[in-house]
């Protein structure tokens, strides 16, 4: 990942020193039942029934990983497989759309 976790002891804190790298711009929440497919950099894949990714200004995406709700990571070279089209897109991609 391109940059280093960021990681509060309370979620209010969390939000602070994450706004503190960049404005958030959006976010996309998503939740499942069936889960969906993620993978990241180095091709390991995740299932995930629930989501949560927030864009920052810098064209950055950020999210809790593994049910962690004080840690945000860098997310932005991930990919999510569209449930539409079986492949898998960009987050930046499927962020801007309303597929999954």
């Amino acid at each position: 990942m391109a940059n280093d976790p960021i990681t509060s002891d309370t979620h209010q804190q969390l939000m602070a020193d994450f706004s503190a790298g960049g404005p958030q711009v959006g976010e996309k929440n998503i939740t499942l039942k069936e889960g969906f497919d993620v993978r990241d950099a180095s091709g390991e894949e995740q299932n995930y029934t629930q989501w949560d990714v927030i864009h920052r200004a810098d064209e950055t995406y950020w999210s809790p990983l593994n049910g962690d709700r004080k840690t945000l990571y860098d997310i932005t070279d991930y990919e999510i497989k569209s449930k539409k089209s079986d492949q898998w897109i960009s987050i930046a991609e499927w962020f801007d759309s309303d597929e999954l």
